[in-house]
């Protein structure tokens, strides 16, 4: 028999996928996920008993270890609480463990939102989790945590739950994506950096109007947001060289207007940067302003900076990889590692600031549709994988073994 099957039955995947299409059906722009939470929730309600808690915007389900106990003047705690508390009395007590998923879709070409990145998987899979521990008959050693956050795609989910980790104490927390063009099936793991930070960059310089006739009575920002976009090129490739991975990419430039007698005195460069690791990526984004504050000083123009959807980078801990791969390896499903970091942004990084964790991926197959595009839709072939990976982590691993 497949080991897997020892912690997923067949009809959690049925059930799961189910879901999933159902969640397909509904996308919802970031922090407006009201009908996916609520259908998340209804699931989880019919389906099992553990304890759901809606916090607004986003909601958690919990599995306690024990239900409760009664301490020495007769109060009586979740068992969490008392070790949180008193931990001398429950030195078996493990701290939590969280897992999390996203529940918000990708803006389509026409501004209408569509699971275009697998959120809708995400979510059912920790659906799946909890199916499984509803039905599992041994007793858990530690509370586990179902995160269900909103936002994920402008940034802003996780850092608005993270608050849970230490109001929990929570010890160590989870979380997975889809990846395609990578092996069908295998789940992919690094040490450190796992996706890059990011943000959006919006530098805004203004001068003053003139006639076209007359460029000179004026001050035009067009000349130096140009040259500044050049600098940042040759910053970008020092520090390629010198200090790690960085990536700029030009989103757009908006100068003057159209009437042609009258020379530009507004302009934005707009662009994306990303780097790898939060020192690398801050020093980058530091030498970025720098370059603009002269730029404008030298031509006597204002400046404003603003970031849009600032993304920490997934800063992975060793020993929670190490779980992953240990996990992977007990359940025969097949891993390999990451050489470099996932270029793109995810803001599970929040709660890697807040303890310790891992973000891992899992491959949708070699030729699989991108991530973002109306052709892409999460594959309903890793689910067990997922879930299995999932489960696998709530119990302990020891020599490989789960």
């Amino acid at each position: 028999m497949d080991k897997r099957e020892q912690y997923i039955d067949k009809q959690i995947i049925e059930q799961i996928m189910e879901l999933r299409k159902q969640l397909h059906r509904i996308p919802e722009h970031s922090m407006q996920e009201v009908k996916t939470k609520q259908l998340l929730m209804d699931f989880l309600k019919s389906h099992t008993a553990l304890e759901i808690v809606d916090c607004g915007a986003w909601f958690y389900a919990v599995k306690r270890a024990y239900d409760r106990v009664t301490t020495e003047n007769d109060k009586t705690f979740h068992v969490s609480e008392v070790a949180a508390e008193i931990p001398e009395q429950m030195t078996e007590y493990k701290p939590p463990i969280a897992f999390r998923a996203d529940m918000d879709a990708v803006c389509g070409k026409d501004g209408k939102p569509g699971h275009f990145c697998g959120h809708d998987g995400h979510s059912s899979v920790l659906c799946g989790l909890g199916l499984y521990l509803d039905s599992r008959k041994d007793p858990l050693t530690q509370d586990v945590y179902l995160i269900f956050q909103p936002a994920e795609e402008i940034g802003k989910g996780a850092e608005l739950c993270r608050s849970l980790i230490k109001e929990k104490h929570i010890g160590e927390i989870y979380g997975f994506h889809n990846i395609p063009g990578k092996l069908l099936g295998t789940v992919l793991v690094k040490d450190g950096t796992f996706a890059c930070a990011s943000t959006g960059l919006e530098i805004h310089m203004t001068g003053t109007p003139s006639h076209a006739a007359y460029p000179e009575a004026g001050r035009n920002p067009g000349y130096a947001l140009a040259g500044l976009l050049l600098q940042i090129e040759e910053l970008t490739e020092q520090f390629n060289e010198t200090k790690g991975f960085v990536r700029m990419t030009l989103i757009g430039m908006e100068l003057g207007s159209e009437n042609y007698g009258v020379a530009a005195s507004d302009g934005y460069l707009r662009l994306t940067v990303r780097g790898e690791g939060e020192q690398v990526f801050h020093d980058y984004l530091a030498e970025i302003r720098k370059l603009a504050e002269v730029m404008a000083q030298k031509e006597a123009l204002e400046l404003s900076i603003k970031e849009i959807e600032r993304f920490p980078s997934t800063d992975n801990h060793a020993e929670q990889v190490q779980k992953i791969r240990a996990c992977a390896a007990s359940q025969q499903i097949p891993y390999m590692e990451l050489p470099e970091p996932m270029r793109w942004s995810e803001d599970f990084g929040w709660y890697l600031q807040e303890t310790k964790g891992a973000f891992f991926g899992i491959g949708d197959g070699e030729d699989y549709a991108q991530l973002h595009t109306e052709h892409f839709e999460f594959p309903d072939a890793i689910l067990e994988t997922a879930v299995t990976m999932f489960a696998g982590l709530c119990v302990d691993i020891k020599e490989g073994e789960c």
